[in-house]
């Protein structure tokens, strides 16, 4: 093992604005194919703001975690691909809840903003670490 190695905050930012920008852009492209092409019946939840809000808020989430290992774990990269995975896992549960809880939320709804939260995840998984998906 070797002791932890701070990732400078430049670099950081420079990843996690990445991480952000491509994570958007294919969000925004994957909702406008879901509202363009009628694949989700309802769209209480499904918007564009949201998705750019919570995009970013899940990228900075990520960025955060990333460098918080970067200074505590002896192995960042690996840590935050298995905290990143179980965090995509749980970032499930509010949708499924909508579903569940709200009535007019559709299933198609549901299941397309959980697909909206696999592209930043990889994204993250990739651009983050120093060794992709913290190989």
């Amino acid at each position: 093992m070797t002791a932890p190695n701070p990732i400078a905050a430049r670099t950081l930012a420079v990843r996690g604005a990445g991480t952000f920008l491509i994570g958007v852009a294919v969000n925004l492209a994957l909702g406008w194919i879901a509202l363009t092409g009628g694949l989700v019946a309802s769209t209480e939840f499904f918007r564009y703001p949201p998705i750019v809000v919570w995009t970013l808020l899940g990228t900075i989430g990520a960025a955060v975690i990333y460098g918080a290992l970067t200074r505590f774990s002896a192995t960042p990269d690996r840590t935050f691909v298995r905290v990143a995975v179980a965090a995509l896992l749980l970032s499930f549960v509010p949708d499924v809840g909508l579903l569940v809880a709200v009535e007019g939320v559709t299933t198609s709804e549901a299941v397309a903003l959980m697909a909206l939260h696999v592209p930043p995840a990889i994204t993250a998984m990739i651009a983050l670490p120093n060794t992709p998906f913290g190989r």
